[in-house]
Formats: structure tokens, sequence, C-alpha cells
């Protein structure tokens, strides 16, 4: 498994599993899910993707925290440092 997760990962996420075009990704971590049209059930695809990428789960009360790409990469960040 991965020991690290980049802005780069998220992206691959949410082009391969979210259905995203990837020019329509910003390079932005600012940006907010909300901004580029993803709506609950594509955060649930997040979700799942993260389960079987890394082996963790993103709680659904975690994952209302999650509002912008930065969040995204910070708290998978910091899931894997618990990790070990």
């Amino acid at each position: 498994m991965a020991d690290e997760f980049t802005y780069d990962d998220l992206k691959s996420i949410l082009t391969g599993r979210v259905g995203m075009e990837p020019d329509d990704v910003p390079d932005d971590p600012g940006t907010t899910f909300e901004a580029v049209g993803l709506d609950s059930l594509a955060m649930v695809e997040i979700q799942l993707e993260v389960e079987q990428r890394y082996g963790f789960e993103v709680t659904d009360e975690d994952a209302a925290t999650i509002k912008t790409f930065a969040d995204a990469v910070n708290y998978m960040q910091g899931k894997m440092a618990e990790r070990g």
C-alpha cells in the first residue's frame, strides 16, 4: 500500500473513479468540491476508492469536514501517518 497521499493521488481518484476530465480538475488545492460540481454521491465514490486503494475508512463524519482539495489531501496524509 502507498505510504503517502499527494494532490496527484486525489486527481487520480477524481478522474478515475468520479469521472472528471483531467482538464476539469483545477490545480488550486483551495478549490472546493462544490465549486467543481461534486455532490454527495461523488463524495461517497471518493470514500469507497480510498477504502479500496489505501485500506482505511473515511467516516461520513470525517467526510463532512472535508470541503477543499487541500482538506482531502491533509486528511489522507494524517490518516496515513496514524497508520504508520
